[in-house]
């Protein structure tokens, strides 16, 4: 499988060359645990010298994905039935969006018949083995090692359309999984040809399309009327808000939703955004609107990212508000009402 670079920057390459052949040496030495630091540090110079968020999180997301690779390699030594399997990447992976903290959220396609005692070794050691490189275990158990997550075309499928026609099956996190998704290892035709069934499944089911925008239909703006933050009442999080879980997830839904219906390709969100806009299905300036709420919302989550670090914690996704400065309140409350406004034009349909 040729492997996507993406764009450069300044002429240079988003994951510095040779650094693929230099992980698959630390991956069959099992010694993928300095990646940790490596990946922060280089999340630290890209935003020191200038670099986008946008531009930031796809760099991550390519070397995340070089460490997979080199995962996969070298357990395909062991396992050789391995190279004729497609390993998936979903979600925030799959689009491109990864920031510091990004866990696992793997599949697994198998076109070989394999000893299932074998597959239950083999990929209870991958997840493990990316885990100690520093991306963590899904908590959601969204990874190879569950037998949910991986298996043959057809079952694959089944199992992907199954989830989103029947919602007593999934939970609403699951259609952002499910519906983004690429092939880091292995042959890519299946994986496209599934992708393929799978978005036309949804634009010509009504009822799968009208699942989706349903899961949208809990979202409550995270402003009083007057303009005040709401915030988490209890807690350790007290006073803060949770900018992934009450926006940025509900921009990135809102677009896939949008894409699927209009047919439009790019799995980035900030690329869906441009592409939706460019074919008038959002305005110019509620598309710019939606981009800058998006790089907003990101850098907070690359910087909280690296804060974290600093401070010894995982990392998480609260802003405490009233620490914001004037600049700062203004950007978050404008990223919220383009959110909202997206929202609301798919929930009624005007951009459907």
């Amino acid at each position: 499988m040729d492997r996507d670079d993406g764009p450069s920057m300044n002429g240079e390459k988003w994951v510095p060359s040779g650094l693929s052949d230099e992980l698959l040496v630390m991956a069959r030495e099992g010694r993928l645990a300095g990646i940790r630091r490596t990946r922060l540090e280089l999340v630290r110079d890209w935003l020191d010298r200038g670099a986008s968020a946008e531009e930031t999180c796809k760099r991550l997301t390519l070397l995340n994905r070089d460490v997979v690779r080199a995962v996969l390699k070298a357990h395909a030594l062991e396992y050789p039935w391995l190279r004729e399997c497609t390993f998936l990447e979903f979600g925030s992976g799959g689009r491109g969006e990864h920031v510091p903290g990004s866990d696992q959220d793997n599949g697994l396609l198998i076109p070989v018949p394999v000893d299932p005692d074998e597959v239950d070794d083999c990929t209870q050691s991958i997840v493990l083995a990316l885990d100690g490189s520093g991306l963590a275990l899904c908590e959601g158990g969204v990874m190879v090692s569950n037998p949910e997550w991986r298996g043959d075309f057809d079952t694959w499928l089944e199992r992907l359309t199954s989830w989103l026609s029947n919602p007593a099956e999934k939970g609403p996190w699951q259609s952002g999984l499910i519906l983004d998704f690429k092939a880091l290892f292995g042959a890519e035709d299946e994986v496209r040809r599934m992708r393929e069934r799978l978005w036309e499944y949804v634009r010509t089911k009504p009822i799968a399309l009208s699942l989706l925008i349903r899961e949208l239909t809990d979202y409550r703006l995270p402003l009083t009327f007057f303009g005040a933050f709401v915030t988490e009442r209890e807690g350790r999080w007290q006073g803060f808000l949770n900018i992934k879980n009450s926006v940025l997830a509900h921009l990135t839904n809102s677009a896939r939703i949008l894409s699927l219906k209009h047919d439009v390709h790019p799995a980035n969100t900030c690329e869906r955004i441009r592409a939706l806009a460019e074919k008038g299905h959002v305005s110019d300036r509620h598309g710019q609107a939606l981009l800058d709420g998006w790089e907003y919302l990101q850098r907070k989550r690359l910087e909280i990212g690296l804060a974290c670090d600093r401070e010894g914690i995982p990392p998480h996704n609260y802003v405490n508000p009233a620490a914001l400065d004037n600049g700062e309140r203004q950007a978050l409350k404008d990223a919220i009402h383009a959110v909202e406004k997206l929202v609301r034009l798919v929930q009624a349909g005007t951009g459907l």
